[in-house]
């Protein structure tokens, strides 16, 4: 699952996340950029490596970043097409809103677009009544999805992020989420979408909103991702853009210029780093061991973050897990873990599976360093890339 997979991928290079920001270009420490934001990271999307951060583990009041995990949350519980009706306590919340009227009728789509492109908190309340049987049990939801997804210093009291205490999140925390639920195409689709009439069910309303994300129309490659502004939080952005098959998550917290920051953020990551495709998922190959040819196949990608014109010099380690080669080996069972370094340092595990149902008899142990064989010619990643 992509879920999974983004977890381990940011486990694996945790090590290096706070490192990458110091590596040198060409002998010169990169300039890092300088920005008004009180708390900021960027990550790249597809590794998971921190590029910048500035008190990026500090929590802080999100503000209405928050939406970000109420229409995740909505989307993976409930059905574009479900009709709600909207409730008085939806009616009733203030600050930016949809201006929706208790009694009226609308899909959880438009509510959707409403809470993302709007940031209406009446929207919001609106979502979390229809997916949990109140508020509070939605609350309880969130706060159990952003702890599943690896968001651990973050904790929910509303669904909007209007001030509250003990509601508040990290830079960092705002990125995994960001991240996380950009792998939803549906809320792909809505964050970069730069504008929207609202339709209601039952009656000739609309409403016609614009995303309250400049950046989409202002950078070049921008994808997303949510605003927020409150006197406690600041001008916050989630930001997200594409460039050459890179995906970059920019956060800024409590910003004198959001955008601007942003900007910032995100040019410095096309601009200083790049990645490299150390294997691909199901990458075919065999070892052989007591006259046996095992076919096997990588289980994941690995794919690594690096500065500008760093060198590469990859190396790997085969881990096999012995307890399960004395037995019958079944296809897509794990057979062990293949070990990266990039420069003899640890870059990530790859687990190794059987490609095909193998029948063993008494095999008792599988001896790498003479039988393996794996991608032949592939570990001469060295010099500048």
């Amino acid at each position: 699952m992509k879920e999974k997979k983004t977890l381990r991928n940011s486990l694996l290079v945790i090590i290096t996340l706070l490192l990458l920001s110091l590596v040198t270009v060409n002998g010169v420490l990169a300039a890092e950029p300088q920005i008004s934001a009180q708390a900021a990271v960027l990550i790249d999307r597809d590794t998971g490596a921190v590029l910048y951060g500035k008190n990026h583990l500090e929590t802080r009041p999100p503000a209405s970043t928050t939406k970000i995990l109420t229409a995740i949350l909505a989307i993976e519980k409930g059905n574009l097409s479900d009709v709600v009706v909207v409730s008085q306590r939806a009616a009733l919340t203030g600050e930016a809103r949809l201006n929706l009227v208790a009694g009226e009728k609308i899909t959880l789509e438009n509510l959707l677009y409403g809470a993302l492109l709007k940031s209406g908190n009446d929207a919001c309340v609106a979502i979390a009544e229809h997916i949990a049987s109140s508020v509070e049990d939605f609350v309880s939801l969130m706060n159990l999805k952003a702890k599943s997804i690896g968001c651990t210093n973050s904790h929910f009291v509303n669904p909007h992020g209007l001030p509250a205490k003990n509601h508040y999140s990290t830079a960092l925390d705002l990125a995994i989420l960001a991240g996380y639920a950009l792998d939803n195409p549906i809320f792909a689709k809505i964050v970069a979408t730069p504008e929207y009439t609202v339709r209601w069910e039952e009656s000739f309303r609309t409403r016609h909103i614009n995303n309250t994300n400049r950046l989409l129309h202002i950078y070049p490659g921008a994808t997303g991702v949510k605003t927020g502004t409150t006197n406690a939080a600041g001008q916050c952005l989630v930001s997200s853009a594409s460039r050459d098959n890179r995906n970059l998550i920019a956060v800024v917290l409590k910003s004198q210029n959001r955008f601007g920051d942003s900007v910032k953020l995100l040019d410095y990551g096309f601009q200083e780093f790049r990645n490299l495709e150390v294997v691909q998922k199901g990458k075919i190959s065999s070892i052989d061991y007591e006259g046996k040819k095992i076919k096997v196949k990588t289980g994941d990608n690995l794919i690594i973050t690096l500065s500008r014109n760093q060198e590469v010099e990859i190396s790997h380690e085969l881990k096999i897990k012995d307890d399960l080669l004395k037995q019958p080996i079944a296809k897509d069972q794990l057979i062990g873990y293949i070990n990266y370094y990039n420069q003899g340092e640890k870059i990530g595990q790859v687990p190794l599976l059987s490609l095909e149902n193998v029948e063993i008899s008494k095999v008792e142990k599988l001896i790498p360093g003479k039988f393996w064989r794996f991608l032949q010619g592939k570990f001469s990643l060295k010099g500048n890339y």
